[in-house]
Parts: C-alpha cells; sequence; structure tokens
C-alpha cells in the first residue's frame, strides 16, 4: 500500500522507530517533532494519516487534530500517549482521532493498527473512482431498536415534502446517512446530493464552497466556479455541522433560504437556485443562540423539521447487528475470511458506552478484523484497548455478586486497631488470583492472561516479580 503517512513525535528516538517500521512495511513515511511543523508540511503536503503523540512542545496532540481536517479533508489520525485514560480517549475521538494506542505498546500493534487505517484510504480511493460520475447509493441504514424505528419512520414521513430538515445528535451517529436517507426517498432522488462540513472548511473559504466566484473576484480567481448551492440544483445540500458557521455568513445562507437566490462572490448577478437543505450539528443550537454565536432566526428556518439522531448507547439493541454488517463490510472489501465473534469480546462490546458512536464502533470492528489475521473468530484481545479497560471497569464498578445481591466474598484484609501491611495484603490477593488463574488454564499462561483480561506479555512479568513458579507452587501444594 502508499499510504502517505506524517508521524509527529517528539522523541527522536522513538520517532525513528517508527519511520523505519513503517518504510519496513513500504508506507510513504516523514517525521516531524512539533504540532506546529505537522500544520505547515500539511499545508505543503498531501498526507493521508496522521500518527500524533498527545504530549509535545507547544501545541498538543489533541489540539493538533481539529487542524488536520480543514487542512486535509478525509485525513485519518491516530492518537498516542503515555497517560492513556478514558476521558483523554473520549476527547480524542471527540476532536476526528480514528484511533488511540497507550505507550507502550508493541511495535505490531502500531503496524495493525496503520493496517487497518490505510485500508480504508485504500477503499475510499477505490469508491471514489467507482463512484466518479454517478452519485453513489446511501449505505445501508441497520435499526433494530425502537428509537431508531421511529426516527426512520418520521424519515419516511418528511422525505417527500421539499420542507428543510435539521438533524441533530453527537458526532459519529450516522446524520449524514439520514440525510442520504431522505435525499433517496423523496421526488429529488434523481438529482444530485451534495454533502459539505461547514467545520472542516476554514472561514474565508466557506463563502466560496458555498455561492462560488466568478473570474476575478479576488487574487487567483483565474477562472469562475460553481458552489455547493448550484451543484445541487434541484437535488439535496447537505450542512453538516451547521453550528460552526460564522454569524456573517449566517446571515447569507439565511438570505438564500428565504428568497431562494443568492450573488456568486465578485458578482451582482442574483442565481435563483431550487435546492432542499438539510442541515445537521452536533452542538446545542438553543445554547449556541443564548451565547450570541448563532442567529434565532436562522434556527427557525432550519428547524421546520427537527429528528434527533439518538447515541449509540441510547439504542443498544442496534450494537450487535451494527458490529456484524461493519465487520462483514469491511471483511468482504478486504478479503480477509467472513469472521465471527467471540462471546466474551461480544460481552465488552455491547457494554462499552461507545462515546464515539456508530464511526467508533466502525474503527473497533475494522481494527479487530484486522488483529484477528486470518482467524476467522475475533476474540477480547483483538478489540481496541480503551474499549476492553472501559468495559472492565463498569464490571468492577457493578460485580455479579453486588447486582444478584449474593453474599460478597469477605475482604482479604480487615483494618483493626493496629496497622495493615497493604503492600503485603495487595501481594498476597494478587499472588493468588495469578495461581488462581494459571490452575483454572492447567498452566496455561495465555488463557491465564486472558481471565484476567491482560496481555501475556503482563502476566509473565508479574510471575517473575513475584517468582511465581507453578509447577513448583503446584506441587508444594500437592505435598500438603
Amino acid at each position: 500500500m502508499n499510504a502517505k503517512i506524517l508521524i509527529v513525535e517528539d522523541d527522536e528516538r522513538l520517532r525513528d522507530v517508527f519511520l523505519e517500521a513503517t518504510a519496513m512495511e513500504m508506507y510513504l513515511t516523514q517525521g516531524v517533532s512539533t504540532a506546529e511543523e505537522a500544520i505547515e508540511r500539511l499545508r505543503q503536503e498531501h498526507f493521508d494519516i496522521v500518527i500524533t503523540d498527545v504530549t509535545l512542545p507547544g501545541m498538543s496532540g489533541l489540539d493538533l487534530l481539529p487542524y488536520l481536517p480543514r487542512l486535509r479533508p478525509g485525513i485519518l489520525a491516530i492518537v498516542i500517549t503515555a497517560y492513556g485514560t478514558i476521558n483523554i480517549a473520549v476527547e480524542a475521538m471527540k476532536r476526528g482521532a480514528t484511533d488511540f494506542l497507550t505507550k507502550p505498546f508493541e511495535l505490531d500493534t502500531l503496524l495493525g493498527t496503520i493496517r487497518v487505517a490505510a485500508e480504508r484510504v485504500m477503499k475510499t480511493r477505490a469508491e471514489a473512482v467507482a463512484a466518479a460520475g454517478s452519485p453513489s447509493a446511501p449505505g445501508t441504514l441497520i435499526a433494530v431498536s425502537p428509537a431508531m424505528l421511529q426516527l426512520l419512520q418520521q424519515v419516511r414521513a418528511v422525505a417527500p415534502f421539499p420542507m428543510t430538515v435539521l438533524i441533530t445528535g453527537e458526532t459519529g451517529t450516522g446524520k449524514e446517512m439520514i440525510a442520504r436517507a431522505i435525499h433517496q426517498l423523496s421526488p429529488r432522488r434523481e438529482k444530485p446530493f451534495v454533502a459539505l462540513n461547514c467545520a472542516a472548511v476554514p472561514e474565508q473559504l466557506l463563502e466560496d464552497e458555498l455561492f462560488g466566484h466568478v473570474k476575478g473576484a479576488f487574487t487567483g480567481a483565474h477562472s469562475g466556479r460553481e458552489g455547493r448551492f448550484e451543484q445541487a440544483a434541484n437535488g439535496t445540500l447537505f450542512l453538516d455541522e451547521i453550528g460552526d458557521m460564522s454569524m456573517a455568513l449566517q446571515t447569507k445562507l439565511l438570505r438564500v433560504l428565504q428568497e431562494r437566490e443568492f450573488e456568486r462572490l465578485g458578482s451582482s448577478q442574483t442565481i435563483k437556485v431550487d435546492v432542499r437543505v438539510v442541515a445537521a450539528t452536533s452542538a446545542t443550537l438553543e445554547t449556541r443562540i443564548e451565547e450570541g454565536t448563532f442567529r434565532a432566526d436562522l434556527y427557525y428556518r432550519l428547524n421546520v423539521v427537527h429528528l434527533r439522531l439518538p447515541p449509540l448507547r441510547e439504542r443498544r439493541e442496534d450494537i450487535r447487528p451494527l458490529a456484524e454488517h461493519l465487520l462483514t463490510k469491511f471483511c468482504t472489501a478486504t478479503g480477509l475470511p467472513r469472521k465471527s465473534v467471540s462471546a466474551d469480546a461480544w460481552t465488552v462490546l455491547l457494554k462499552y458506552r461507545w462515546p464515539g458512536n456508530v464511526r467508533q464502533l466502525q474503527n473497533a470492528m475494522e481494527r479487530a478484523a484486522a488483529m484477528s489475521g486470518v482467524l476467522t473468530e475475533i476474540g477480547l484481545q483483538d478489540l481496541p484497548e480503551e474499549v476492553r479497560e472501559a468495559a472492565s471497569e463498569e464490571s468492577a464498578r457493578a460485580s455479579p455478586a453486588v447486582a444478584s445481591g449474593a453474599p460478597q466474598q469477605p475482604s482479604p484484609a480487615d483494618i483493626q486497631d493496629e496497622a495493615v501491611n497493604f503492600d503485603a495484603v495487595m501481594t498476597k490477593v494478587e499472588r493468588d488470583l495469578l495461581l488462581q488463574a494459571l490452575d483454572k488454564t492447567g498452566g496455561n499462561k495465555l488463557r491465564a492472561a486472558k481471565l484476567l483480561n491482560m496481555k501475556r506479555t503482563t502476566l509473565v512479568e508479574k510471575l517473575k516479580r513475584l517468582q511465581i513458579d507453578f509447577e513448583k507452587e503446584e506441587s508444594d501444594t500437592q505435598q500438603e
């Protein structure tokens, strides 16, 4: 694969390791040490994937993320950090990251994550070529939950009428798919569907994207060009993240919605246009109105029909069919064998809250498919680390014994008046758990690690640290 990768890492030694490893996989890779350098490099060259550390001198890796789609629409971002917490992972996903890795990690893990991202890049390129000159059909909408079935009924009800629709919902819930469904079910289905992410285009360029310009309108305008409104004539224009539009542009958009006419930049000629506008946002527009950053009259003009797309955690019935669909789709596209998901992996997938919603679920299934390689079953170890860790924390907060009302096991030590040797107690608990897991698996370290929800290397390190020789411990127990 010839995906082009930019690595942003201030640790020179680590950056060189990443550069060498990715070069051996035949990727076209460059490295920089700061986010500021990355922005400058992205202005000069095209990259498909950015791998960035969170902690950098100057601007952080998280602060870099919002710049990426503006500089290179469609670019994928992988975030790495030495301080892996759920909050950082969630924030990274909210800002557009497609994956998240916590140091230290094995090089194969990073390469597997890159492989998934590169497959997505290749797939997007292939689809763009296949769809050239012909609008592609919308993706399949998977819905079994009552909330989504009700939403789809609303979509079918409003689609035939030319009214403006406002779709709200968290990032990654699938707002564009709902917009495409509205278009496909409308009398405009044979006309263009044009999408524009208002947050991904710099403010100074957004007006030109919407309305176009005439030759000589500004320096470098050697010829005229149509804006998105003209491109969507008699069809549907989808404006995503409408809440991020500047007040000045909101005024111009309001006029288009009211009068169905506009002028290109640099022109006084009025152009009449028949376009159905479907707008979407992950922001709370009522709050933006109170803050004075969004026009109330534009909100009411957009909010003729309001469709709220629920987050994945509010429609858990959809998680399994969605995951199966996304997994099958990825395996078919990449030539991997058809795969199933193990029972323990399903337990974790269904428990997780999915802050990144369907987009994060898609990333997780594609990564799991790649990490499992030629195996036909996806195991717990193939899921992203943040998914496994969050599910483990949730299980710890609500253990089966507490949930069922069953008597809880006694604490390993009760604090009396005398002091307790905390380290000794915790070492004993850790030692007992390790021995129980090894005993249950007949000494198989890989299976024991899975039982304890840890990596095999972590288990081996703990055995060495506690000086546990399982065969010896087992023989001593039998002698007793």
